[in-house]
């Protein structure tokens, strides 16, 4: 009987897993057939109408297509976007400026971007202070030079015989005042000294500009006077600019400040410290060294070339317009009106220099070119620096024999829609532009009223409207991927309606 049961037990435990493996089959069979169908509950035409909608919605969804066309129409992913370079932006209504565009190149300009360093005295330059290519400023040394010129030299000499003689001279005057009141000696006698010490004074002060003159500075010429020393080797400095664009002698307008003084006064001021005169304001001017002529050792004569200093801050723009654009160069010159200079396009683009004003027109046509020269001021700016030990090297933005292309305004378009020249596309009489319509870009043709190098004006006619996204580069490419769409392969949305 105990085996019996233990039989029966089994047996019922597999009846069980029997009944529930053929439970699962019936289930996934009841699942994979299309039972509602197949019982009259759902319409067999209904159920493919909602399949082919659910395909629809889950393909498209998120996809903008009010008022697109799909002819009309270019899908970019993201991926594309950024291979193209491809930028937007908002449609704006303004002013458009036509222009007529003429050749340039940037030069320097005449009388104030270069300054020439010459040798004030005869000597051999003991050291050079300055490289090719380094910037400095007004005020710092550039050479120092062994004095070899006889005629300094004579001078220096000059100037000490004649202090010596003043300073006897002024003794005997301080001694014959003393006894003058007692009547030992003749009130001739210490006026005739006094005659004699006032043509000393003369021949100082002649001396003193004399050395002026030849280089030595207003502090070297004291330093003399208070030593009793000649002076055997000068430092030449980089010129300072003032505001009327002049190079000035600081020395020598204090030189002539004590000119204006007294004899008497004169006398007495040599004993005191030297007081600096007023001198124009000047401009902390920096130069570039462009040129370095001088050698080591070299003996030079008083006038020769030891360097050029360049200053690049201010050039000018040297335009050519031809015999047809002269009215326009005129009125430009006449009104002051802002000029334009388009330097050659980089990776970044052509650069635009904005308000820009002509100087001056040239007065001579050019017999070969037949263009009429003008000239534009051009601000310019250091855009790099390079520090070697305590020299500085730069590099500044604009370059004299630079190629540009000025632009001079010839007239104005209100009310225009103003779009880069890379935001219009071409094919044959039409011109369109790209807006964006959400992962789209739909090609909307339009009017162009004027157009130029840079920019594009449209007629503000309602075909686009301010603040739509436009692509602003880019607009060939994407007419192009609009042809080959049309005439390849087949498009897999064709025939949905949009």
């Amino acid at each position: 009987m105990p085996d019996l049961k233990e039989w029966l037990a089994r047996l019922r435990a597999a009846s069980i897993t029997i009944i529930a493996i053929l439970l699962t089959i019936v289930v996934g069979a009841f699942a994979m057939t299309d039972l509602p169908s197949s019982l009259g509950l759902v319409d067999p035409s209904t159920a493919d109408t909602e399949s082919e909608e659910g395909h629809d919605h889950s393909s498209h969804a998120g996809h903008d297509h009010e008022g697109h066309s799909d002819a009309e129409s270019v899908e970019l992913s993201r991926q594309a976007r950024i291979n193209m370079r491809l930028r937007t932006q908002p449609v704006s209504v303004g002013v458009y400026t036509q222009y007529i565009e003429v050749p340039g190149v940037v030069t320097e300009w005449p009388g104030r971007t270069h300054v020439a360093v010459t040798s004030p005295l005869t000597g051999v330059l003991n050291s050079i202070l300055i490289s090719r290519g380094e910037l400095v400023k007004s005020g710092m040394p550039l050479f120092t030079l062994r004095l070899t010129h006889q005629d300094l030299v004579n001078t220096q000499e000059t100037f000490l015989t004649k202090l010596g003689e003043l300073d006897v001279e002024q003794r005997e005057i301080e001694r014959l005042s003393k006894i003058a009141n007692s009547g030992a000696i003749a009130g001739k006698t210490l006026l005739t000294r006094k005659y004699e010490r006032d043509k000393l004074l003369a021949g100082v002060r002649a001396a003193r500009q004399s050395m002026l003159l030849h280089g030595l500075t207003e502090e070297q010429i004291n330093e003399i006077e208070r030593s009793r020393v000649l002076i055997r080797e000068v430092t030449v400095y980089a010129p300072s600019i003032h505001e009327d664009r002049s190079l000035h002698h600081e020395s020598l307008s204090q030189a002539n400040a004590r000119l204006a003084e007294s004899s008497a006064d004169r006398f007495a001021s040599m004993a005191q410290p030297p007081t600096v005169a007023a001198h124009p304001r000047h401009i902390d001017a920096e130069f570039l060294v462009t040129e370095l002529h001088a050698r080591l050792g070299e003996s030079v004569t008083a006038g020769d070339d030891l360097a050029q200093l360049s200053d690049f801050s201010q050039i000018l723009i040297e335009g050519q317009a031809f015999q047809r654009d002269s009215r326009v160069l005129r009125q430009a010159a006449d009104t002051g009106a802002a000029v334009q200079a388009v330097f050659e396009a980089s990776r970044d683009g052509a650069e635009v220099v904005e308000g820009l004003k002509v100087v001056y027109i040239g007065t001579e046509v050019n017999r070969k070119s037949r263009a009429l020269p003008f000239y534009v001021a051009l601000p310019n700016k250091v855009e790099r620096n390079e520090q070697s030990g305590d020299k500085r090297y730069v590099s500044w933005q604009y370059k004299p024999g630079q190629r540009l292309t000025v632009r001079l305004p010839i007239s104005r378009i209100e009310n225009a829609i103003v779009v880069p020249i890379d935001a219009v596309a071409e094919e044959g009489p039409e011109r369109y532009l790209f807006v964006e319509n959400g992962d789209h870009f739909d090609r909307i043709p339009v009017a162009v009223l004027a157009r130029d190098s840079i920019s594009v004006a449209i007629a503000n006619d309602g075909q686009v409207w301010p603040g739509q996204s436009i692509a602003i580069s880019g607009a060939h490419q994407l007419q192009m991927a609009l042809k080959n769409k049309s005439g390849g392969a087949i498009d897999p949305h064709a025939g949905h309606n949009h």
